[in-house]
């Protein structure tokens, strides 16, 4: 089979690799469509022993002893496996398993992963939907929205507009919010409202923020949604939310940021928390979503065969992308 190669130095190769072998529990797939993740600029810069890819939907080849799924079934994947058998994998929140993998091995022909990472796509989702569903881009805006109280008001801004912030603006419109993002990269600025919806977009923070003042009469945003993990931005949204407010933080960022919790939380009330990948049950809240006219493909700016990783990357890296797929595995 054909399979990415990241060798390093910002540098993609197709090579020619052996279909990888069952073991029990595992399904093999053949992959129709991946999707390029911001998570991989690392092993796009400094290369790594495994095929890249853990955003991907195809349709189910072989399976070994896993009988919820079988041989034909069109397929999302979940690629946070858990060990099963722990109180949060029983829960259904393998996220939080001690033990939890990532499944690779997306940007290839074919990929094995285990039988109870598969999601059963409805028989009217094509792939390339399936895999926005079933992957970063609106599984985790999807579970960040439903982080928000349900008596919440309708101004919400969502700080960087990269694919999880694209997802997260089309899942707050279709929810019927007045979003206000925050945006520097002039193309992802124009593409949050061309493609997303987002109501007004702002370059920085600031100015952001001021927009927010005026239309809330200077109490702040009913919440923040911040996507970038730029440590300014976020501990800017504890100074744009309003009292008794909630900040989702989704945006990756292993640094340290200072906060006055005090003057940040304690005198406003202000309810923080993140949201981390999704769950099986997510998505087929989802999918029940997409039944009701959801439609979340316009957020795909680019597509690429599998051959033209390099090119694919390369796009997706310099900034000027929506979410970018590799669908021709010919």
């Amino acid at each position: 089979m054909k399979g990415v190669r990241l060798t390093g130095s910002r540098h993609a190769e197709l090579a020619e690799l052996p279909i990888p072998s069952l073991r029990k529990g595992e399904v093999l797939i053949k992959v129709k469509v991946s999707a390029v993740c911001g998570s991989e600029r690392i092993d796009y810069e400094n290369g790594c022993g495994y095929v890249p890819g853990h955003e991907f939907a195809g349709e189910v080849a072989e399976t070994n002893g896993y009988g919820r799924i079988r041989t034909g079934d069109r397929v999302a994947v979940n690629v946070l496996c858990g060990c099963g058998t722990c109180y949060y994998c029983k829960a259904g929140l393998p996220q939080f398993c001690r033990s939890c993998l990532i499944c690779q091995g997306g940007h290839a022909q074919y990929a094995v992963v285990p039988g109870k990472c598969c999601l059963k796509l409805p028989e009217r989702m094509d792939y390339e939907t399936g895999v926005l569903i079933g992957g970063d881009t609106l599984g985790v805006a999807f579970r960040a929205a439903s982080k928000l109280p349900k008596d919440l008001g309708k101004i919400i801004m969502v700080s960087g507009t990269g694919p999880i912030g694209l997802g997260m603006i089309l899942t707050l419109k279709y929810f019927g919010y007045y979003v206000v993002a925050v945006e520097p990269n002039l193309f992802r600025n124009h593409f949050a409202v061309s493609a997303a919806g987002a109501d007004e977009v702002f370059s920085s923070q600031e100015a952001a923020a001021e927009r927010i003042c005026e239309l809330t009469g200077g109490m702040g945003a009913d919440a923040v949604m911040e996507c970038s993990g730029n440590g300014r931005a976020q501990k800017h949204t504890l100074k744009i939310v309003k009292p008794q407010g909630t900040v989702v933080f989704c945006g990756e960022n292993y640094s340290q940021i200072e906060i006055a919790p005090s003057q940040d939380i304690i005198h406003k009330e202000v309810c923080i928390t993140g949201a981390f990948y999704f769950t099986e049950n997510d998505f087929h809240n989802m999918c029940m979503l997409y039944e009701r006219g959801f439609d979340p493909i316009k957020l795909v700016s680019h597509r690429f065969p599998l051959h033209d990783a390099q090119k694919a990357y390369q796009c997706f890296f310099e900034g000027n992308t929506g979410k970018v797929l590799l669908t021709d595995r010919a």
